[in-house]
């Protein structure tokens, strides 16, 4: 098993003090990515949070690890085939490498991130670029495979392909059929970098009159994703562009959220919002749905991280 979490397991005597979704997240990782593990069973999970002083009372305990393995269950419904793991309880059981369901894999490695900080911190070396370039084209190739006649493009800035917010606007009015606003620099300057907008989603028709059902979307692979969820700022880009019809705002996360926090989130995010659960469910479409320079990536990226993940 992966080492139990720095974060959020806090002592607990009459009330659940433990992160429910960095419990879940520790699960999955330490199936997915522990291979002296085939499986895990409830009593397993329990023996650790006594023997690690989180809870005293084993009845006590027991009834946040079950809660746990519904919540693994609700998950794979959702994703289907993606996800190298299934349930059969009281065991969770690992059905496939990690490397199988890549973009399962690189999402929960991102979610790990929560329960260990400091590794991630040695791990990344405080340079977030590539993981977040990564979740860009995991998210492209979620949403080609679910929405199968709308388009997807990337916009967002980053490392290696540094876009120009005047020559983006422009290609954005292009393909929308619709007309670029008439100063962009005074909104933004010519170094505005993307504004926030990471994917464009649209849905054309062929007389190219403008009024398409158009989302701009950000996509937010880091811990600090909530301090996001009003990007990209829709009436900014009105400014930056003359839509005949205002267009919705999407946001998408690695991280798997339960019902009640998505629903928040969604209030908040006022537009389309892709958790973890969403974006993976393009393995209903597609098994094995990602392309291979994506699962290519993503098993470079992730390799070196996965070596170094604190173990028991």
């Amino acid at each position: 098993m992966l080492t139990l979490p720095d974060e959020g397991m806090l002592r607990s005597i009459n009330r659940h003090n433990i992160t429910f979704e960095l419990l879940c997240d520790w699960i999955e990782g330490s199936i997915l990515f522990d291979e002296t593990e085939d499986s895990l069973s409830v009593m397993d999970v329990v023996d650790v949070l006594i023997s690690e002083s989180i809870y005293d009372e084993q009845d006590f305990a027991k009834e946040i690890v079950v809660d746990a393995w519904n919540e693994l269950e609700r998950r794979i419904s959702c994703i289907d085939s993606g996800m190298s793991l299934s349930v059969v309880f009281p065991h969770v059981k690992r059905a496939g490498s990690w490397e199988d369901t890549p973009a399962h894999s690189f999402c929960v490695l991102l979610s790990l991130a929560r329960c260990y900080k400091r590794w991630w911190a040695y791990v990344s070396g405080g340079d977030y670029n590539e993981q977040g370039e990564i979740f860009e084209l995991l998210t492209q190739e979620s949403l080609e495979k679910q929405f199968t006649d709308w388009h997807i493009r990337r916009t967002g800035w980053y490392r290696t392909r540094s876009t120009e917010l005047y020559g983006l606007v422009n290609r954005i009015a292009g393909w929308l059929g619709e007309d670029a606003g008439d100063d962009i620099n005074a909104w933004a300057g010519s170094n505005g970098k993307d504004m926030g907008l990471d994917l464009l989603l649209y849905r054309p028709f062929p007389d190219n009159r403008g009024g398409f059902p158009v989302y701009l979307m950000q996509c937010a692979s880091g811990q600090n994703w909530t301090e996001k969820v009003y990007q990209p700022n829709i009436d900014f880009w009105q400014r930056l562009v003359n839509f005949v019809v205002r267009p919705q705002k999407a946001f998408a996360i690695p991280f798997a959220l339960s019902d009640d926090d998505f629903r928040r989130q969604c209030v908040l995010i006022q537009g389309l919002f892709l958790d973890r659960c969403r974006l993976l469910a393009a393995a209903r479409f597609r098994e094995q749905w990602e392309s291979s320079s994506l699962k290519n990536r993503i098993i470079r990226w992730a390799v070196p991280r996965i070596n170094q993940l604190p173990r028991n």
